[in-house]
């Protein structure tokens, strides 16, 4: 657990580590520290929520609410409040930033670049990190990698702190066990079944009743607006390859910024932790210290650290991992910790070690002397970065030129062909592909959708990156399928509907002629489902919320009162056993039940905690304007 070692967050130490970061993501830059002053549109406890973040915020919170409901309008997304929604939860966000901050937790950059090179989706074909997988990634969810490791720095702190908050949360056994057997219990149920084919021979469905339905569920019947069109992207990083970097300058800027590729001498550690609180006593002290030396004795007799690591270190992050540490540089350890591991040689065992946290047992692994990355390991990343910088101030001229271009008479292509840019191409897609693919707003899409096919619009699109020039291919507007297209499927479904009511009425017909005793008629119908949880999943039965809340409400033997709908026609049931979970089930389910209702404690408890911070919070809207629709 590396904030159990870490240095003192005020340290000059851990404020040199944060370099790490920087030089291992090189050009990647830190979300929040870029840009000037900015509009706020509120403050929380005197610290500013800007305009800027709030919309970027705002803009990836609807992206994900249209790409979950593409069929969602105007009304229906005001209707939502998401404005409102985002703004609590950035005053929960900073609020839980600002508390962070104030008991001393943080993120190391190890920590953050550890998690950060785990995700599958930035590695290459070998399994292994790949920084320009990682900028890909991240650019292709229009984000920026500084904004991604702040967001990302912003969970992990968020969890620290929940772990914190939580750390006593408990839960007794009888507790858990109550709600386990509540939980456990099922039920067999004997049922006699109506199923709908019974009954469909005897419905009809005429073309009035079929026209009625057709007009009445005209959304059902709707086929979104669709448009394919073929777009030039102006920005700086599509403009970056038209700029003619020479080696020379690649090679200034390495040498005028030797310090961004600098590597600090580094090393790759494991350790064991015996917890020993500076407040302990001394008999305590004592016996930790003890208990450190017979641990060193086993290592130095031979045993594997990490199996011993494994088996006694009371680090409960490292321990499990063979008290494996990973990479850190100087200042990124509590002092006592940093001297001794920088102290030794590869496969070197320490003597104890005694830090505010207790009495450790260091094993190095590796070491890396301080250096310089070479150039030709960097230069293509520097090559870009100068391509992106000179091309940046081109956007305008590059996008006036285009446009110029496209007005005498130019294709899309051959108006790019100059600055290399090729257009793109969307294929005929509904409007939700349509503004992911561009990286347009929603509001820009009236205005696409009304162009005439062959058409170029005269106004550009702005987006995240730049500038789009569109042309659309073809076009068609939202339409109701004809009434012939779907004239089967109504008859189908009315025939269905009907079918099943008349399955209904005939098995609660036949409920009614019996109390006790099932008719000597319907036994031979007589069937029995598995046993059925409380979901409301009833088996071969399919699910049925209202016919489970019966079934765990009745009596055993006591047919129910009434019959029950289902999607396959109609039933009527009873219990015929009640399952209990047995002492064998409890051991088995025991410790994912107990850990499922302790994480419901612990939710519950860091959701009191956020509240007693709100209550306690100084918040002050700036500009309501924003908030307007």
């Amino acid at each position: 657990m590396l904030d159990l070692i870490r240095a003192n967050a005020q340290s000059w130490g851990v404020k040199i580590a944060f370099g790490i970061i920087i030089l291992v993501f090189v050009f990647w830059g830190v979300g929040g520290l870029t840009g000037g002053p900015s509009t706020v549109i509120l403050t929380v406890n005197g610290e500013p929520i800007t305009i800027q973040e709030f919309q970027r915020k705002y803009e990836q919170l609807e992206q994900q609410v249209r790409a979950q409901y593409p069929d969602l309008d105007a009304a229906g997304l005001k209707a939502m409040q998401l404005k409102q929604q985002l703004i609590q939860n950035l005053i929960l966000e900073n609020l839980i930033m600002q508390e962070a901050k104030r008991v001393g937790i943080v993120v190391t950059p190890v920590e953050l670049r550890k998690l950060i090179e785990s995700f599958p989706a930035f590695h290459n074909a070998e399994g292994k990190f790949d920084p320009d997988a990682y900028v890909r990634v991240i650019k292709a969810q229009r984000n920026t990698p500084g904004n991604f490791e702040a967001e990302l720095r912003n969970n992990m702190l968020m969890n620290k702190l929940r772990a914190d908050v939580t750390a006593g949360a408990f839960v007794p056994e009888a507790e858990v066990r109550d709600l386990f057997r509540y939980e456990g219990e099922r039920r067999i149920l004997e049922y006699v079944f109506y199923p709908l084919e019974d009954y469909t021979s005897k419905v009809t469905v005429d073309d009035a009743q079929i026209k009625d339905y057709y007009e009445a569920n005209q959304a059902s019947f709707t086929v979104p607006p669709q448009a394919d069109v073929e777009y030039l992207l102006i920005g700086a990083e599509a403009l970056a390859a038209a700029q003619n970097i020479s080696d020379a300058a690649v090679s200034e800027y390495y040498e005028k910024n030797a310090a961004q590729f600098a590597t600090p001498e580094m090393v790759r550690a494991r350790h064991i932790l015996i917890l020993s609180d500076a407040k302990a006593s001394a008999e305590d002290q004592a016996k930790a210290k003890a208990k450190i030396e017979e641990i060193a004795k086993r290592i130095k007799a031979g045993e594997d650290f990490g199996e011993v690591a494994k088996e006694v270190s009371e680090d409960p992050g490292s321990g499990p991992q063979g008290g494996e540490l990973g990479w850190f540089a100087h200042g990124q350890m509590v002092p006592e910790f940093d001297k001794a591991s920088f102290a030794l040689n590869p496969g070197e065992l320490s003597e104890p070690v005694k830090t505010q946290f207790g009495w450790h047992l260091i094993q190095l692994e590796e070491k890396k002397a301080a250096g310089q990355k070479p150039l030709d390991e960097v230069k293509d990343q520097i090559r870009t970065r100068l391509a992106q910088d000179e091309a940046s101030g081109k956007v305008q001229e590059a996008l006036e030129q285009v446009q110029l271009a496209v007005i005498g008479g130019k294709s899309l292509k051959e108006a790019g062909e100059p600055l290399k840019l090729a257009p793109q191409e969307t294929g005929l897609v509904n409007t939700t592909e349509l503004t992911e693919k561009m990286g347009i707003k929603p509001e820009n899409l009236p205005a696409l959708l009304a162009a005439k096919p062959g058409t170029v619009l005269d106004t550009p699109f702005v987006t995240k990156t730049g500038y789009v020039i569109a042309k659309v291919n073809e076009s068609k507007p939202q339409t109701v399928k004809p009434l012939d297209a779907v004239k089967d499927d109504i008859k189908a479904r009315l025939q269905q509907d009907k079918a099943r009511t008349l399955a209904f009425e005939a098995a609660n017909a036949e409920r009614k002629t019996f109390t006790a005793d099932l008719p000597k008629e319907l036994q031979g119908k007589l069937k029995k489902t598995e046993p059925v949880g409380r979901q409301g999943y009833m088996g071969e039965l399919g699910m049925n919320a209202e016919l489970a809340k019966a079934a765990f409400a009745a009596k055993v033997n006591e047919w129910f009162p009434v019959a029950y709908t289902l999607d396959g026609g109609a039933v009527i049931a009873r219990v015929a056993e009640v399952v209990t979970p047995s002492d064998e089930d409890w051991k088995t389910a025991a410790p994912q039940i107990t850990d499922a209702v302790l994480n419901a404690k612990r939710e519950q408890m860091f959701r009191g905690f956020l509240s007693l911070l709100r209550s306690n919070a100084k918040i002050e809207l700036k500009n309501e304007t924003i908030l307007a629709d």
